[in-house]
C-alpha cells in the first residue's frame, strides 16, 4: 500500500546563541550585578528575550527580571522587544535611556502600566533615539497629548457655562426674609453687591486657570515621534473598541504623531475608526498602508490614490459590513489607475472585486501602445502589470475566476490560495477563523486537485492556534483543522511534541467549550499513548479528569477520554501510575461506570473504563487501594450481576481483581463468600477463550495461598476451591496464545514453593508454561532474570510435588534451554560474521 503521507520539515538544531542562553542563568546576573559581566549584542538580545518571556509567563516583575539590562556596557541591546510586559514608567525610561544611541527597533505591542506622564519623564532625561528605525505600539500613552496640568489644583471651567445661582433665584422662598430678620442676616441689597462680587470672583479664578492652562501648554512636552525622527516603519495597530470609546479626533491626534516623521515608508493604521478622509496621511510619502479593519474607507479613496508611491495597500477587512464601497469598481479602478507602483493589494472581506452595474462602469484607456492586464475582476483590467499578492479571501466567489492577474492570491478556491490567506492573515484572529474554517472543510473534503501541501499547513495551523491562545472561536476552528491534517503529515518529534502541547493548552484554556475538548481528544487519538505524550503526561491527566467532570453528559467525549485514559495506563512505570491516580482518575471512572450502571447499559465507557482500572492498578498497590476506598467491590459485584454475559466486561473487571489479590495487605478484603461465588462460578468460562477462567483461577490462586486460617469464616471450603483451580487448568490448551502483557512474573513466582497450597502451584506454573512456550522470546527471560529457574528445578526434584506440576515445571526449563540455545547460536553467527568482515577488510 502506497504511503501518500506527507514529509515533515526536517529537524533543525538549536541556534548557538540558543544553546548560550539557555547555558547562562539571568537569576545570577540579577543577583551579582556588580560581577563584571559583558556580553556581546546577539548574547545580550537573546538571553534578554529568553528573561522577558519567562517573566511573563511566570508573573514576574519585569522590572526585576530586566533590571541588569539598565546597564547598556555590560548588556547591550539593539533591539528592545517588550511586547506583552507589564512595565511601570521609572523602569522603562530607565531601561531605553541606557540604550538610546543604539535601538534600531522598539516594540511596544501590548504593554501595560505606562502612565500619561511619561513623555514629561522621558522629556526630563533627554531622551532621544537617533538609530530607531522600526516602532511599533497599540497603546497610545507614548503618542497622544498629555492631559493638561492645572495650577494651585483650581479646577478648570468656564463660569460661563455653569450654572450659578443668585440671590434672584432664592426670591419667593418660603421665611427667607424672616429667617434674615430672626438671624440679624444682612440686607438684601448687601447680599446682591455680596453675589456681584462672588462673580466678578470665579471669573477671575477662571481665567487664572485659563491661563495657567495655556502657559502648561506652552510648556507640553514633544511627542514621542520627535524623539526618533528617523523612522522609517511605524505599526499603530489598535486593540478593538466599541465606537463610543474611539477618539472622535483620531485624524488631528495623527497628524500631530506623523509630523515629525519625514522618512517614514512604512504606516499600519490597523483597527482605527472615525478617520473619515484619512486626510492625515497626506504630507507622507508612503510606500507601503496597511488599513486592515479600518471602517468606512470609501470616504479616503481620494486621498489614498494622492499616495504615489505605494507599493502595498492593504484595506481589508474581517467583516463586510464595514467594507461596503458605493461604487467598488469605480473604487478598486481608481486604486489601481493612480497607484502605478502596486505590488502588493488586500482588498478581502470587501465588495471592491463586485461585478460592474450600470452606475459604476468606469472606462479603461486604451490609448495606442497603452498595456492592460487580463482581468475578470473589472475593477482591476487597468493594472499595466500582475500583481505579486492579491488578497481576494470572502470576496464573494472573485478567488474562483479564471484571470486573476496576480501571481499570489490569498482566498479559498484552492489549497495554494488557503496556504497563502493562513500566512498573510495569521496576526488578524477574526479574518483567521474564517480561513481556518476554510482549510477544514478542504482538508476533510478535498478539492478538485489533489492536496499536497499538508506539511505547511500544519505548521501555518499551529501557529496560528499558539498565537491566539485565548480565542475560543479560533481555537475550536483551529483544532478541527488539525485533526484531519495530522493524519496525513510523518511528523516528526519535535513537531508532534508542539502539536501536542498546542491541543493541551486550548483544551486547558477553555474546558467549558465541550466542542474545543472533544476535538483535542479525537486529535489526540491519532497520536501514540502513551510514548507521544510523556513529556506532558501529568497535565494531561489532569486534563483528561477535568473534562470527566465537566462533561459527562456527552457521551462521545466520555468515550475518547476514557479510551485516553486506558492508553496511557498501559506501557508505563508505576510512577506515572500513581500519578494519574493521584489526580482522582480511579474515582472518576467509577463515577461513569456507576451512572452507566443506573441507565442499564453496558458500552464502549463502561468496557474501556473497567480495563482502565485494570491497568492502572497492575503492580500499583497505593491504586488499588484507592479503588477499594472508592466501594470498587460493591460496584464490581453490581456490573457482574446485571451484565455478567458481557464477556469483555467480565474479562476487564477480573483482570483489575486480580491486580488486588496479587497485594498481600488488600487480599483479606476479597475473602466474602459472595465474592469467592462468582470467581468459582467463572472458572467454567471457557467458550470462546480461556482469560476470564485463567484471571478468576490467578485470584483464587492467590487467595487459597494464605493459608486455611484466611478461610475460617467462610462458608466455602478452601480445599474444595483448590480442587476447582486444579480441574480448571487441566481444560486448558498448553499452546494457547494469550491477550496478555506481563511486565512481571513476581506474583507468580512467589506461589511455587507453596507445598499447603497445591492449587497456587498449580495455576502458577501453568501460567509459566504456557507464557514461554507462546512467547518465549520475551518470557523466558523474565522467568530466569528474577530467581525462576531453582524455584522450578526445586519442584522437579520435590517428592511433594505432584506429577502434573513436575511435568509442567519440566516444560518450562526445557523452554528455557531452547531460548537459550537459540541465542549462543544466534551470537555465534553474530561473531562469525564480525570475524569475516574484519578479514575482508584486512585483505583489502
Amino acid at each position: 500500500m502506497t504511503n501518500n503521507n506527507s514529509n515533515d520539515v526536517p529537524l533543525e538544531a538549536p541556534r548557538l546563541l540558543q544553546l548560550a542562553a539557555n547555558s547562562i542563568d539571568a537569576n545570577s546576573l540579577i543577583q551579582n550585578i556588580a560581577l563584571n559581566i559583558h556580553l556581546p549584542v546577539a548574547a545580550s538580545r537573546e538571553l534578554f528575550q529568553k528573561q522577558k518571556n519567562h517573566c511573563i509567563k511566570n508573573k514576574v516583575p519585569i522590572r526585576e527580571g530586566l533590571r541588569p539590562w539598565c546597564d547598556a556596557t555590560r548588556l547591550p541591546l539593539d533591539k528592545l522587544e517588550l511586547a506583552g510586559a507589564q512595565l511601570d514608567d521609572a523602569f522603562f525610561v530607565d531601561l531605553i535611556a541606557a540604550h538610546q544611541d543604539k535601538i534600531s527597533e522598539l516594540d511596544l505591542t501590548n504593554i501595560q502600566g505606562l502612565s500619561e506622564d511619561i513623555n514629561s519623564i522621558l522629556d526630563t532625561r533627554r531622551v532621544h533615539l537617533p538609530q530607531l528605525r522600526a516602532l511599533r505600539v497599540t497603546s497610545m500613552e507614548l503618542l497622544s497629548r498629555p492631559q493638561p496640568r492645572r495650577k494651585n489644583g483650581v479646577a478648570g471651567m468656564d463660569v460661563r457655562n455653569v450654572p450659578v445661582l443668585g440671590v434672584e433665584d432664592l426670591e419667593g422662598a418660603a421665611g427667607l426674609d424672616q429667617m434674615r430678620e430672626s438671624r440679624g442676616g444682612p440686607s438684601r441689597e448687601a447680599l446682591q453687591m455680596h453675589n456681584d462680587d462672588n462673580q466678578m470672583e470665579l471669573h477671575r479664578q477662571s481665567c487664572s486657570s485659563s491661563m495657567a492652562t495655556l502657559n502648561d501648554d506652552d510648556g507640553e512636552p514633544p511627542v514621542f515621534t520627535s524623539r526618533c525622527p528617523n523612522i522609517k516603519l511605524l505599526s499603530m495597530q489598535k486593540v478593538k473598541r466599541p465606537p463610543e470609546e474611539e477618539d472622535p479626533a483620531s485624524n488631528a491626534t495623527l497628524s500631530r504623531v506623523f509630523e515629525p516623521l519625514k522618512d517614514l515608508e512604512t504606516l499600519d493604521l490597523s483597527n482605527w475608526s472615525r478617520m473619515e478622509d484619512l486626510r492625515c496621511i497626506n504630507p507622507l510619502n508612503l510606500t507601503s498602508l496597511i488599513l486592515f479593519d479600518v471602517p468606512d474607507l470609501y470616504l479616503a479613496i481620494g486621498t489614498i490614490v494622492q499616495m504615489t508611491q505605494l507599493r502595498i495597500l492593504d484595506v481589508s477587512q474581517s467583516m463586510r459590513e464595514t467594507a461596503l464601497y458605493p461604487r467598488p469598481v469605480t473604487a478598486l479602478h481608481s486604486i489601481v489607475t493612480a497607484l502605478k507602483h502596486l505590488t502588493h493589494l488586500d482588498i478581502s472581506s470587501t465588495n471592491l472585486a463586485a461585478q460592474p452595474t450600470a452606475n459604476d462602469w468606469p472606462s479603461v484607456d486604451n490609448k495606442e501602445g497603452s498595456k492592460h492586464v487580463r482581468s475578470d475582476i473589472v475593477g482591476l483590467r487597468a493594472l499595466q502589470k500582475p500583481l505579486v499578492y492579491l488578497g481576494l479571501f470572502n470576496c464573494d466567489n472573485a478567488s474562483h475566476f479564471a484571470e486573476i492577474p496576480a501571481k499570489h492570491i490569498s482566498g479559498d478556491a484552492n489549497e495554494d490560495q488557503v496556504i497563502t490567506a493562513l500566512y498573510m492573515y495569521k496576526e488578524r484572529s477574526g479574518l483567521l477563523q474564517s480561513v481556518l474554517n476554510e482549510s477544514y472543510q478542504l482538508y476533510r473534503f478535498g478539492n478538485s486537485n489533489p492536496l499536497v501541501r499538508h506539511t505547511e499547513a500544519l505548521h501555518l495551523v499551529l501557529d496560528a492556534m499558539v498565537r491566539h491562545l485565548e480565542d475560543s472561536t479560533l481555537q475550536i476552528a483551529g483544532s478541527a483543522s488539525l485533526f484531519y491534517i495530522i493524519r496525513r503529515v510523518e511528523m516528526n518529534r519535535d513537531t508532534k511534541k508542539r502539536v501536542v502541547a498546542a491541543l493541551l493548552s486550548g483544551m486547558e484554556t477553555h474546558m467549558e467549550e465541550q466542542v474545543m475538548v472533544r476535538n483535542c481528544c479525537l486529535s489526540l487519538c491519532q497520536f501514540e499513548i502513551p510514548q507521544d505524550i510523556l513529556f506532558d503526561y501529568s497535565r494531561l491527566a489532569i486534563l483528561l479528569v477535568t473534562v470527566l467532570q465537566h462533561h459527562n453528559a456527552d457521551n462521545l467525549t466520555q468515550r475518547i477520554v476514557v479510551f485516553l485514559l486506558n492508553s496511557m495506563a498501559c506501557h508505563v512505570e508505576g510512577d506515572q501510575k500513581v500519578q494519574v491516580g493521584s489526580f482522582g482518575a480511579i474515582e472518576m471512572i467509577l463515577d461513569q461506570i456507576r451512572r452507566k450502571l443506573t441507565s442499564n447499559i453496558c458500552d464502549d465507557v463502561m468496557e474501556v473504563g473497567w480495563s482502565f482500572l485494570w491497568n492502572i492498578t497492575d503492580e500499583t498497590p497505593v491504586n488499588c487501594e484507592r479503588f477499594l476506598k472508592a466501594d470498587g467491590l460493591s460496584l464490581f459485584q453490581k456490573c457482574f450481576d446485571a451484565f455478567k454475559t458481557e464477556r469483555e466486561l467480565v474479562r476487564n473487571m477480573m483482570g483489575l481483581i486480580g491486580n488486588i489479590a496479587e497485594v498481600d495487605d488488600l487480599r483479606k478484603q476479597l475473602m466474602q463468600d459472595e465474592y469467592v461465588e462468582i470467581f468459582c462460578q467463572l472458572l467454567d468460562h471457557i467458550e470462546e477463550s480461556i482469560e476470564i477462567s485463567y484471571n478468576s483461577a490467578g485470584v483464587l490462586a492467590h487467595m487459597v495461598s494464605d493459608g486455611d486460617d484466611a478461610w475460617e469464616e467462610l462458608n466455602v471450603k478452601r480445599t474444595d476451591v483448590m480442587d476447582k483451580i486444579v480441574k480448571a487448568t487441566e481444560n486448558w490448551r498448553l499452546d494457547t496464545r494469550r491477550f496478555i502483557n506481563y511486565r512481571s512474573f513476581r506474583p507468580i513466582l512467589r506461589l511455587l514453593p507453596l507445598w499447603h497450597a497445591y492449587a497456587s502451584q498449580c495455576w502458577a506454573v501453568w501460567a509459566l508454561a504456557n507464557l514461554t512456550t507462546t512467547d518465549g522470546n520475551k518470557y523466558c527471560s523474565y522467568v530466569t532474570d528474577e530467581g525462576g529457574v531453582p524455584l522450578l528445578e526445586q519442584l522437579v526434584n520435590d517428592s511433594r510435588t505432584t506429577e502434573k506440576i513436575k511435568d509442567l515445571a519440566s516444560i518450562v526449563l526445557k523452554n528455557i534451554e531452547k531460548w537459550n540455545d537459540n541465542k549462543m547460536n544466534l551470537l555465534s553467527d553474530e561473531m562469525f560474521e564480525q570475524i569475516v568482515s574484519e578479514d575482508r577488510m584486512d585483505t583489502n
